[in-house]
């Protein structure tokens, strides 16, 4: 799949994975701005393009979602909104932001790997409103539900 990018920054590079079989790429925080105090956004000076429909399909949609790395429980911070998602109409500089909850740890800096990103698939959705749902084993039970299906642990 070919997914057009403009460097919008001398200091941007496209996105990289470390291993060849790795599902996400990783972003390098080319800026860096506290823009409330703990509250830290990172550009990553890439704008894309991702082209809607597929030839075979054409109710594909795809779109880049940012997540948090791996390693950021070495740092006091945390993405702010678990997960980012760029569709594929947005063409401006691609960034996210993060909390800084725990003082006593680093945060990123500019250079730094913040954030990974890929590319997720999703359909077209035609939703038909109903008098009722179907029923199913599980009902109308909600959170935890599942833990009294579970072995008792010994």
């Amino acid at each position: 799949m070919k997914v057009k990018f403009l460097k919008l920054h001398p200091d941007a590079e496209v996105s990289t994975k470390a291993y060849a079989d790795d599902y996400c790429y990783d972003l390098k925080a080319i800026s860096e701005e506290e823009i409330h105090p703990g509250v830290w956004k990172y550009g990553f000076g890439l704008a894309f393009q991702i082209d809607k429909g597929h030839v075979f399909n054409p109710n594909l949609n795809y779109s880049i979602k940012i997540k948090p790395r791996s390693s950021i429980f070495k740092t006091g911070m945390e993405l702010s909104n678990s997960e980012g998602v760029v569709d594929f109409g947005y063409r401006n500089e691609v960034s996210a932001i993060f909390y800084h909850l725990k003082p006593e740890l680093p945060r990123y800096r500019k250079g730094d790997y913040v954030a990974q990103m890929c590319i997720e698939v999703t359909t077209n959705i035609d939703f038909e409103e109903v008098e009722q749902l179907d029923p199913s084993e599980r009902g109308l039970k909600g959170y935890g539900s599942s833990d009294n299906k579970r072995k008792p642990r010994t």
